[in-house]
């Protein structure tokens, strides 16, 4: 098995979770994943959904012996959880957000 089983879907994976990230700041589908994370900065949009997601489907695909198919999905999974934090971390919310009241 080559290097590049990994590391091309954690490419992709990276580049996945950095535009739909970003996507979710711009025009987020629902109200929840414009909120806030308790004592943080980032909102719930940044949190590695679809990373994890595509974690636990490695770990199957490693239980059912698929190696090569859980070796490229687990790059996949760390991509993309590296890409929704880095552009959270990156494209925090505002100290100060404007409150409601204005």
């Amino acid at each position: 098995m080559s290097k590049s089983t990994f590391w091309v879907p954690a490419a992709a994976g990276l580049a996945a979770g950095v535009v739909v990230t970003r996507h979710a700041h711009r025009a987020p589908s629902s109200p929840l994943w414009a909120k806030p994370l308790p004592g943080t900065r980032l909102r719930t949009a940044d949190l590695p959904v679809g990373g994890t997601v595509a974690l636990v489907a490695a770990g199957l695909l490693k239980i059912a012996g698929r190696r090569g198919a859980a070796v490229a999905t687990a790059g996949l999974a760390l991509g993309a959880a590296l890409g929704a934090l880095g552009t959270g971390i990156a494209e925090p919310l505002p100290r100060n957000p404007p409150s409601d009241r204005d």
